[in-house]
């Protein structure tokens, strides 16, 4: 049995003298001195042990305890009991035996994580591949990860990771990633949507560097007992859960809570220590001073967008958005649509722009429709947003848009499919529709309404740059004006309501003119062309020429060989460059010849010897 007793801990007052402020995400954006006091009355958990009737107070709930031998190095523990914020700077877990003599100190941490290396059994360590640390690497610093966190280079403001390779092994880490808020339900580390290979190289690229351990640690029995004795002592219980609640002794509400004394002073005692700066200290008091004063609708968004690093990505009125030096690693496929296809939408009057259900789901579970980010939008969990979406619809309105609805007789649907195609405002040209994706991307027509209330949708089409001044969305209707005068006798509320009644009937909405792509047909002239793309037979590594007389050819690369000949027209590549390249050339001409696979040159034994397969060649399959 490996005895943590043995790990050297390495902590002594050097380790007190590093204690740094506890690091936030958002909370140096919060603006309003309520609001930062707040959050920080809610991260620390100050509820947790005093009562309050403060719903803006709600505690962070901590880590979920019940596993944590399964996933977290046990000598990585004991070094953090002992000294939190010496081992992790930033941390908002409070030191609560700093008041200890450093022998006992030292021998309650060792029980404690024991007792808490007990609670799950690790698997064996596995130090990450090279190729998976370089994934991980693009994928940490595009999806969203440095949105909160740090990005190579260290950028004031970020939510510290603290020693990953030492607490983590590559499958704890991997786990944790995929599903955050089972261990962390209160969603400050939301859900990614990461798929298990993404969450692995992630978590491989954090973990860089890290070397197997000789041998799983293996806790004593008798150290776990006096350890969980201890956990309930130090009141550890209060904020992480360990299965069912454990009911707590009574303390003082926070409205008894004297400033100066106990947790919000600067002395060690019983009591948990915050390592707060003197700025945290005042706002913290300041909140308190307020504990029974009500909150409003509109500083409680603030407040849930601030507590969950909304505003690290969003922009809300004058709060928020992207922050000039993280601003390079907001990135998207679709440059043509330029800031809006890289960085995410702003929440200004979003409450009057999403319907209830699709708003719920967006910062619920994560939801969205712009496929030209790379920045995901997580999944915070329903227990930490569903307020939110109130709040949003009772505060953000838009007055009623004037337009006439077009009765059923008038055939709206047909209108409104003939104002989608090419021959009319070609949205087909932006828009995904059922599936297909434009030429841009934009997010798909067919779900349009479920997700948008109608309201702002008239607002919207009307005067587009109003809500968003940097869209490519074009204004239709400059001056109230219609292009198509001889539409609807050229009305730009029926056509907008056309429109709407059209994209209403969802996926069974019929096909608007031009959704048909022409064939992308590639014509030799003069000169011979070639293309090096999949060809039929080949696969991607095939090279397709056509000579000016009328004779094509493909080669296939891989097998050295050639893999066709044929007459006539040369390709028609729609297959090549509206699938993102993983489509095939589709050959126009005649008389085509496809000579079988295998090597292009052998050595036969006799002229009647059959020639090799393809199976036969080294190193085929």
């Amino acid at each position: 049995m490996k005895a943590l007793s043995v790990i050297p801990l390495a902590i002594g007052l050097s380790m007190f003298a590093r204690a740094e402020p506890p690091v936030i995400g958002g909370l140096e954006h919060a603006g309003a001195e309520k609001i930062a006091g707040a959050v920080l009355v809610s991260d620390l958990g100050c509820a947790a042990c005093h009562s309050t009737a403060q719903a803006a107070f709600a505690p962070k709930t901590g880590p979920d305890l019940a596993a944590v031998g399964a996933r977290v190095d046990a000598a990585h523990l004991r070094r953090f009991i002992a000294s939190p914020s010496g081992v992790k700077p930033g941390t908002t877990m409070p030191d609560v035996l700093g008041h200890l003599p450093e022998a006992e100190r030292v021998g309650s941490a060792n029980e404690l994580a024991h007792f808490l290396a007990s609670l799950g059994k690790p698997s064996a360590a596995a130090p990450p591949a090279t190729e998976a640390v370089e994934r991980g690497r693009k994928l940490y610093h595009s999806v969203g990860c440095v949105a909160c966190h740090s990005p190579e280079k260290t950028l004031p403001g970020s939510v510290p990771l603290g020693p990953v390779a030492e607490k983590y092994t590559l499958a704890g880490l991997t786990a944790f990633l995929q599903d955050p808020l089972a261990t962390r339900p209160s969603g400050r580390m939301p859900d990614s949507h990461l798929e298990h290979a993404e969450a692995e190289d992630i978590a491989s690229y954090l973990l860089r560097g890290q070397k197997a351990a000789a041998e799983i640690f293996q806790p004593d029995a008798t150290l776990a007992a006096r350890g969980k004795v201890l956990f309930a002592q130090h009141r550890c219980d209060a904020c992480h859960r360990m299965g069912e609640k454990v009911a707590l002794p009574a303390m003082p509400a926070l409205s008894k809570v004297r400033a100066g004394e106990g947790c919000l002073s600067e002395k060690r005692g019983v009591w948990p220590h915050y390592p707060l700066s003197a700025t945290q200290r005042e706002v913290v008091q300041a909140a308190l001073a307020d504990e029974g004063k009500a909150w409003t609708p509109a500083e409680m968004v603030q407040l849930t967008l601030t507590r969950l690093n909304c505003i690290a990505c969003h922009q809300r009125d004058e709060l928020g958005g992207v922050a000039t030096q993280r601003s390079e690693y907001f990135t998207g496929r679709e440059e043509s649509l330029g800031e809006q296809g890289r960085i995410p939408p702003p929440l200004t009057g979003v409450g009057a722009k999403l319907k209830s259900a699709w708003l719920r789901e967006v910062v619920a579970n994560g939801a969205g429709v712009r496929p030209s980010l790379h920045t995901r939008m997580p999944k915070f969990g329903a227990a930490n947003t569903e307020p939110l979406v109130a709040w949003l619809k009772q505060l953000d309105k838009l007055p009623p848009a004037k337009f006439e609805r077009i009765p059923e007789a008038a055939k709206p649907h047909n209108v409104g499919r003939d104002l989608a195609g090419t021959k009319g405002l070609n949205c087909i040209a932006c828009h995904t529709f059922r599936g297909r994706k434009a030429a841009i991307g934009g997010p798909e027509l067919t779900t349009m309404t479920g997700r948008l209330e109608e309201n702002w949708f008239h607002h919207f089409l009307a005067q587009p740059q109003r809500f968003a001044p940097l869209t490519v969305m074009p204004g239709f209707w400059p001056d109230g004006k219609s292009p198509l005068p001889d539409v609807l006798g050229g009305d730009p509320g029926q056509q907008r309501d056309a429109l709407w009644q059209f994209l209403a009937q969802g996926p069974e909405a019929g096909e608007p003119a031009g959704l048909v792509l022409e064939p992308l047909v590639i014509e030799v002239k003069n000169e011979a062309v070639i293309v090096r793309r999949a060809f039929p037979g080949i696969g991607k590594r095939g090279i397709g020429v056509g000579y000016p007389g009328g004779i094509n050819l493909a080669f296939d690369a891989s097998q050295m060989r050639l893999g066709s000949l044929w007459s006539g027209g040369f390709l028609e590549a729609s297959g090549l460059w509206r699938g993102q390249g993983s489509g095939q050339a589709r050959i126009l001409g005649k008389d085509t010849v496809n000579f079988p696979p295998g090597p292009a040159f052998a050595v036969l034994d006799s002229p009647t010897t059959a020639w090799p397969a393809l199976d036969a060649v080294p190193g085929k399959s």
